[in-house]
């Protein structure tokens, strides 16, 4: 299960080419901007990447969270499954000695 959510997680954050055009509109409204030199700007721009890191932090930190869960959700049932088995064959012996005795006791050996 958790390949599926890595290859879910993977095909969610796959980079998608926006196209020539939308690149071209960019560009251009980029070149009809007047440079500015006020320092706003630049503290807008550097909470921004503040903003994009914490995020991407957040987002890595979520994926990290969730796989460690689903590691520990699947040890969990690798556990119960060797203790069912366990307790399947144990059951399975006694069953079998049941069986042993009441059969001996219907059939005794000749001579006994």
């Amino acid at each position: 299960m958790s390949h599926e959510l890595d290859d879910e997680l993977r095909a969610a954050l796959r980079p998608v080419d926006p196209g020539e055009r939308f690149t071209q509109s960019v560009l251009a409204r980029v070149a009809e901007e007047p440079t500015r030199s006020s320092r706003a700007p630049r503290l807008f721009t550097g909470t921004l990447r503040w903003a994009s890191a914490a995020l991407a932090i957040s987002l890595v930190m979520g994926v990290l969270v969730a796989h460690q869960w689903q590691v520990r959700r699947i040890q969990r049932g690798l556990e119960a499954r060797k203790e069912l088995i366990q307790a399947l064959q144990l059951t399975g012996e006694k069953l079998d000695l049941a069986y042993r005795v009441v059969n001996d006791e219907q059939h005794p050996e000749p001579g006994a």
